[in-house]
């Protein structure tokens, strides 16, 4: 057993020692509670405003869940920032004003003898037509109770009011309910200003974010895109009361589907994407076809490659349709070599090609002008997952899928990136090594690998010493699929699909989906739908620091089920990055194959602070 295996083993066993009680420390929890009306609640709202969202065969509307909420997505923030354990406890109620929450405040906050308590109230106030005098008194009430308790206490303001409202009252109703509103924040902001409090002013945030303020459901309730956009930003003023000062502060500044062919049986499956930045133009790529996994036989349209182009990131335009016919087509990647775009695809063997025909192949197509690809041509007998320039050569490591005995991640080199040879192991067989994404650290060729059971599914992070041809490797710690590392500055961030329950809710609930996949009756009968459905619908887009290796999570995309696989731009002060998701059409879990919804690709536009 070599070293990294020791290593995991080591880890493992801490693990279950762990989890046994026998290395059990004090258990120390940071409980922070989200109080307030239905803003704070959060699952009131369309899942995204911009969208049908119709759950899939159904006119249903998906709605925000409770895991999507800003608070929910906060508390994980938090846990990946604070070194104690932390709880967010959403104590929003859907229609309170103030007086409401006054009433409730003994049971529903003080009772948890809360860390810190987020008081944002005000919405609802002015919908119902609160007088100014009166919400200030009942605030009042509510903060001065809390501060006997001696509990930190940070004040909210609600968002403002959007012309969408007009949807359901005139403009001059309009008008006199965002002035009334004004004046509720302005009592807020006065408060926090006289008791030396905290204040979050999501009011103005709203107004600044266009992003943010495109997306109030009714035009007075956060979506989802929104609340992916706010638990940031709240993170971002929390941490540092909390003894945290270096979080990267992410606003999100765009969000928006760029493709969809939803209808489309054979093609309504689009994902696996990446990003690139070429002469002027963005392009991204990605599979389209008829679901997840590999067909057994192709058709004259499915798992084809497709290639959008747009000169500002908001409109895009078809530039290419690639394949490989009469292979399944999946998982691209973008390069540029000598001033030429390429793009790589990996090709696995269908039941209509000769068994002495290799399993999986990568195929590299080059960009000959606008709308105009060349031949396929075969570049290595593996998937090439990311490659990038290293030491005047390009690399990239690559994976066989899970072939016995030999290494699961190997390291290729190409003087011209379309022939490529194998010139060092990475991840030896046992260790179920795959999608693995290559980035210099410190002048080290470092790679990052997502891993199988063997390995306890972490992410691995392994660095060469070349002139040895040795390989040193430590787990992350985390569960991240899909790993693209790229950097902001001098921090190394890393993309990809993880799962919002926790890694080790990732491996329990797991157990059930394999179960309720088996196609084993007995099997089938023990597990629990609803427990699949959580996995399942756990699954999102996150972008996370590396800390030393500990990947921290930064902000997290609107995303689940079968999700992630981005690419990543940096473009000005923005970062760009492309995923997919089936998040609009998640349905209700009740037999297998409920999940297998179309799933659509997006692009999203990040900013990160200091």
């Amino acid at each position: 057993m070599n070293m990294m295996i020791r290593l995991v083993a080591i880890i493992a066993f801490l693990a279950t020692l762990s989890s046994c009680g026998i290395m059990q420390e004090e258990d120390n929890k940071v409980t922070v509670i989200a109080f307030g009306g239905t803003v704070t609640e959060g699952t009131s709202a369309k899942l995204d405003v911009l969208q049908e969202c119709f759950k899939w065969e159904t006119t249903e509307v998906n709605m925000v869940r409770k895991t999507q909420t800003w608070g929910a997505i906060l508390e994980r923030i938090l846990t990946d920032w604070v070194e104690d354990d932390v709880e967010v406890i959403g104590a929003g109620a859907t229609g309170n004003t103030v007086a409401n929450g006054a009433a409730r405040l003994e049971d529903d906050v003080l009772s948890h003898s809360p860390d810190y308590v987020l008081v944002m109230f005000g919405m609802d106030d002015a919908l119902a037509g609160v007088q100014a005098d009166k919400f200030q008194e009942d605030l009042e009430k509510i903060v001065n109770r809390i501060e006997e308790e001696k509990v930190n206490i940070v004040l909210l303001t609600p968002p403002p009011v959007s012309e969408k409202m007009t949807v359901k009252c005139t403009m001059e109703e309009l008008r006199l309910r965002q002035a009334h509103l004004s004046g509720l924040v302005q009592t807020i902001r006065d408060l926090a200003k006289e008791k030396s409090l905290p204040l979050i002013d999501f009011f103005q945030y709203f107004l600044d974010n266009r992003l943010a303020y495109d997306h109030l459901f009714e035009g007075w309730l956060p979506d989802a895109v929104a609340q992916s956009a706010m638990a940031p930003f709240i993170a971002g003023e929390l941490l540092p009361l909390m003894g945290v000062d270096n979080y990267p502060n992410p606003t999100l500044n765009d969000y928006r589907k760029v493709y969809s062919d939803a209808g489309n049986p054979l093609t309504k499956h689009n994902a696996f994407t990446d990003l690139t930045y070429f002469e002027g133009e963005f392009f991204v790529v990605f599979r389209s076809g008829q679901c997840h996994g590999i067909p057994e036989h192709t058709t004259s349209r499915s798992e084809v490659m497709m290639i959008l182009r747009s000169h500002n990131g908001i409109n895009w335009h078809e530039d290419a349709v690639l394949k490989k016919e009469g292979l399944d087509n999946r998982d691209p990647k973008f390069f540029q070599a000598d001033g030429s775009l390429l793009v790589y695809v990996p090709c696995t063997k269908t039941s209509d090609w000769p068994d002495d025909y290799p399993k999986r192949v990568t195929y590299g197509f080059e960009r000959l002008g606008e709308g105009k690809w060349g031949e396929p041509f075969p570049c290595a007998q593996c998937i090439l997952w990311r490659p990038r320039e290293w030491h005047g050569e390009y690399v990239s490591a690559g994976y066989p899928w899970r072939i016995k005995k030999d290494a699961a991640v190997k390291l290729f080199s190409s003087e011209d990136g379309r022939t490529w040879k194998v010139i060092s192991h990475i991840l030896p067989f046992e260790t179920e090594g795959g999608e693995t994404d290559l980035f210099v650290v410190n002048d080290r060729l470092t790679a990052f690998s997502r891993t199988g059971q063997r390995s306890n599914h972490e992410l691995l992070i392994s660095t060469w010493f070349p002139d040895e041809d040795r390989w040193e490797t430590v787990s992350s710690g985390r569960l991240i699929h899909a790993p693209n590392v790229f950097k902001v500055g001098e921090r190394l961030m890393i993309t990809g699909r993880y799962c919002s329950q926790s890694d080790d809710g990732f491996r329990d609930l797991r157990k059930d989906w394999n179960a309720f996949n088996s196609g084993d009756d007995a099997r089938m009968d023990k597990a629990d739908p609803a427990r699949v459905e959580a996995y399942h619908h756990g699954l999102r887009t996150g972008i996370f620091v590396i800390d030393g290796v500990r990947p921290r999570l930064v902000i997290e995309l609107l995303s689940a089920g079968d999700s992630s696989y981005s690419g990543v731009v940096q473009y000005g002060d923005e970062y760009v990055i492309s995923d997919y998701s089936m998040h609009e059409y998640y349905p209700v879990i009740r037999k297998p194959g409920d999940w297998k919804t179309p799933s659509d690709i997006y692009v999203s536009r990040v900013r990160f602070g200091k």
